[in-house]
């Protein structure tokens, strides 16, 4: 006679109300049950034995939302003042606020990072600050109008030649010609289309040493 299985239709753990057995998962009985707040959960059987699941996720939620609650409401935070709470669920289960910023614009943050300093603003301060490097760079490192950083530049990861200003050309034909080109001051000039490769990295080469190298060379060198 075989053994008897184990019902739990009916019983109660923690929140949770046994409706009825759902499908098994490989080996493991699984059970439908009802949360007190009305959510729907299926839970294995020995979860709910040994009580380690003992509602929808509810409870973690309430003691997560006590723990970080904190009324900030009209408080400010670098250029962020406090609007109010927002109803924005978070996967972390933080605590969000609806913020505004002195620029204008608002922003939902978290209480974690308001309360660390880690945002202090809609995300300006980080555009200001990287303008005011970009422009910075381009002040002394300009010569007649050209960047001195662009001539300099590392290759491309997506280069298909491994060479910089060489690039492959597919002819209508099938075959591949090289088409080397190179650019100074917002301008590019086109050095010609070769068969092989290697001429059209000689033809770059010789234009680095027309247009690139006397700019380079009345450089100021940096501090």
């Amino acid at each position: 006679m075989g053994k008897k299985l184990i019902d739990l239709a009916d019983e109660r753990y923690g929140r949770l109300t046994v409706i009825k057995e759902a499908e098994r998962k490989g080996y493991t009985r699984r059970w439908v049950c009802q949360c007190d707040c009305d959510n729907i959960v299926t839970v294995a059987m020995s979860n709910l034995r040994t009580g380690h699941t003992t509602s929808c996720g509810c409870v973690q939620s309430e003691m997560a939302s006590a723990t970080n609650y904190k009324d900030l409401s009209g408080q400010v935070f670098g250029k962020l003042t406090v609007i109010e709470r927002s109803q924005k669920k978070a996967k972390d289960r933080k605590v969000k606020w609806i913020c505004k910023c002195e620029c204008g614009e608002q922003a939902v943050v978290s209480s974690q990072h308001l309360q660390d300093g880690s945002t202090t603003s809609c995300g300006c301060n980080l555009s200001t600050a990287t303008e005011v490097a970009r422009r910075k760079l381009t002040e002394e490192y300009t010569v007649d109008g050209v960047v001195i950083p662009k001539l300099t530049q590392k290759l491309r990861s997506d280069s298909q030649t491994g060479h910089k200003g060489v690039h492959e050309v597919r002819n209508k034909n099938g075959t591949v010609s090289y088409m080397a080109r190179i650019g100074v001051g917002g301008r590019s000039y086109y050095l010609g289309r070769f068969a092989k490769k290697e001429d059209a990295i000689a033809a770059r080469k010789r234009g680095e040493e027309k247009y690139h190298k006397p700019i380079l060379d009345n450089t100021p060198p940096a501090d």
